[in-house]
């Protein structure tokens, strides 16, 4: 099984604030609660970080880098590889995403077996490719199947970088490979703080959804501010004169 996730950080408002009202109830994911009252998990493969909105707050453990990501969904073949080219100064590391549309091999017997199917990686270092990943996909699959790796240490741009086929193409319906380049991932590393901003970062598997958008809404306290002695913040009523 391949997992997709989407990883966003949404800022809030400004800090501080007191935070969720009901934990992970307070976390509606198209428009569903993450947990309902019970304690069950209406949404699994969920990650939540969140900070109030502090001066010296500390960044979101998990979500230490951005990320721009170009979508090419385009089919790999062995005489005929992928290229595409690299001018973003400042990026640190790049993630390819790619897979197969199914992976099966049938035999004379109809039995439906696993099988493989090789690709590389290259990237161009100062007008010469050069292999950087070598992939092999095992398994069984009759629906696509999508794998991701990271690839640092880049070199000066700009560059190119090309997905590669090493396995010869199916030439029968008994072999199921076709290979496919899904997208490829320009990442920044940074650690924000965003000082003095409430900030949530979440986490979710967002093949569950299909091919719906993924939305997201909070229901938190608010700020933290000064209000009279006699004020009951909860019940929003004043006691006395």
């Amino acid at each position: 099984k391949s997992t997709q996730l989407l990883s966003v950080i949404d800022a809030i408002s400004e800090g501080p604030i007191e935070g969720p009202v009901n934990g992970l109830q307070s976390v509606l994911v198209n428009q569903t609660p993450v947990v309902d009252r019970d304690g069950n998990t209406n949404i699994h493969g969920v990650k939540v970080v969140y900070r109030v909105g502090e001066q010296e707050q500390t960044p979101l453990e998990g979500f230490e880098s951005s990320g721009a990501e170009t979508v090419l969904g385009v089919q790999v073949k062995y005489d005929n590889p992928v290229t595409r080219t690299i001018t973003a100064a400042n990026i640190d590391r790049l993630r390819f995403t790619f897979g197969v549309q199914s992976l099966v091999e049938a035999n004379s017997k109809g039995d439906r077996n696993p099988t493989s199917v090789r690709l590389q990686i290259h990237l161009e270092r100062y007008g010469q490719w050069v292999v950087e990943k070598e992939i092999t996909i095992t398994g069984k699959t009759t629906t696509q199947y999508l794998a991701s790796v990271i690839v640092d240490n880049l070199p000066p741009r700009p560059f190119g970088i090309r997905m590669v086929r090493v396995t010869a193409d199916s030439t029968t319906d008994q072999l199921q490979n076709n290979t496919v380049w899904s997208s490829y991932t320009e990442i920044i590393d940074v650690r924000q703080r965003y000082p003095n901003t409430a900030v949530i970062g979440l986490q979710v598997e967002s093949e569950q959804f299909g091919s719906q958008q993924v939305t997201r809404n909070y229901h938190f306290f608010g700020r933290i501010i000064h209000v009279p002695s006699n004020y009951d913040p909860v019940a929003r009523t004043y006691s006395g004169i």
